[in-house]
């Protein structure tokens, strides 16, 4: 676990806590996840094949996957506004080429087109560059993700290139576009701010 993710964060709207996977946390998760429409969540593939649990077990076992996949070097936050579940983060860092890849963000439908996505992601950037001192962070979406394209851009990203049909989902495949900010880019945007 990474040192300064390593416990809940607050923005102005936002908590991002760590959930232990049990079934009191899953069943909160799942009153919300239930209600939810499958056709909302067309990208959300690249995480897991069904980011929609069907069941109280299946969302317990899908908080246990994201904390398997983050326990060497990746934290998992689950979002939350006004105390209630909206929400997942997950990123990883690699201290060896001082890179931290945001692995994913999705949000329930009643949750979007309300900078909740863009609002989390300047958090963990802060802690990223302020106290990690990483050198440069990562994201990846599909081209057809055009909401995540324009956050990227919204963000101050460079897009680094595109991977011509490198991600399969349901059959059909799709370019990801690969992202990236360096250290040097924020200080400066921090500078223009001020």
């Amino acid at each position: 676990m990474i040192k300064f993710f390593s416990k809940n964060l607050r923005s102005d709207r936002l908590v991002l806590k760590h959930l232990v996977p049990n079934i009191q946390n899953a069943k909160m998760i799942y009153d919300v996840l239930k209600n939810e429409k499958t056709a909302h969540y067309k990208y959300e593939h690249l995480v897991q094949k069904n980011i929609l649990p069907q069941s109280l077990n299946e969302t317990l076992r899908m908080m246990k996957q994201y904390e398997d996949w983050a326990k060497n070097n990746g934290t998992v936050f689950y979002i939350f506004y006004q105390n209630k579940f909206i929400g997942v983060r997950r990123l990883f860092y690699f201290k060896e080429i001082n890179t931290l890849k945001f692995a994913s963000v999705w949000l329930v439908f009643s949750a979007r087109k309300k900078g909740f996505a863009q609002e989390s992601f300047c958090l963990l950037e802060n802690i990223a560059f302020n106290k990690l001192k990483a050198n440069r962070i990562t994201r990846v979406n599909v081209t057809q993700n055009k909401d995540s394209e324009v956050l990227a851009r919204n963000l101050g990203f460079h897009l680094d290139g595109i991977s011509r049909q490198s991600a399969n989902i349901d059959g059909k495949f799709y370019d990801l576009m690969f992202w990236s900010k360096l250290h040097t880019e924020y200080t400066k945007e921090a500078k223009t701010k001020k």
